[in-house]
This record gives C-alpha cells, sequence and structure tokens, in this order.
C-alpha cells in the first residue's frame, strides 16, 4: 500500500547526497528533495489519472482527454490519496527530524 514512500525518500536521501557533495547545505539539500520526492509522488498519481480517464471516457485516446482531468484530486481513489499523503508525510518527517538538530 506503501509504495510511494520509499520513492520519495530515495528521491530525497539522493538529492541530500547530491546537494551536500556540491556544497549546500543540509537543511536546503533535505527539503530540496523532500520537495522533488514529493513531486515524483504527485506526478505519478496525476499520470494515473489520466490514463484512468482515457479508459473511461476518452475512448482510449489521449487527444480526447482535457488537459487538466489529471488535476482533478478530488476523482483519485482513496488509494491513491492515502498512499501520496502518506509518503509526502514520510518525507516531511524526515527532513523535520534531520534539520531540527
Amino acid at each position: 500500500m506503501f509504495a510511494h514512500v520509499p520513492v520519495s525518500i530515495g528521491i530525497q536521501l539522493a538529492c541530500w547526497a547530491l546537494g551536500r557533495r556540491l556544497g549546500a547545505s543540509t537543511r536546503a539539500s533535505l527539503w530540496l528533495g523532500c520537495f522533488a520526492g514529493a513531486a515524483a509522488c504527485i506526478m505519478r498519481e496525476i499520470t494515473q489519472r489520466e490514463y484512468q480517464w482515457i479508459e473511461q471516457f476518452g475512448g482510449g485516446h489521449r487527444a480526447n482527454m482535457p488537459g487538466y482531468a489529471g488535476l482533478e484530486i478530488w476523482d483519485w481513489n482513496a488509494h491513491s490519496l492515502s498512499e501520496t499523503a502518506v509518503a509526502i508525510a514520510a518525507s516531511v518527517a524526515l527532513a523535520a527530524v534531520v534539520t531540527r538538530r
């Protein structure tokens, strides 16, 4: 159920390592990584919703889909919402705990 969590944390840790290697502060690297990890998970869910819309309403053709179809968060299923929220919360928690010191 929480497949996004390791993806989000992995992206965050990679950004942290890259940022530190380039001389950025731990705080900046971790929070930028938090944003990047969250963005990756959100974009995946947007893309999934677009494919669902195409199957349900678009007759299998992407050209039939309006550009905002994936952004209609109220149409996401409960699994998509919870998985994305947990991944974002895990990344925020990691960044908050590490930068609090």
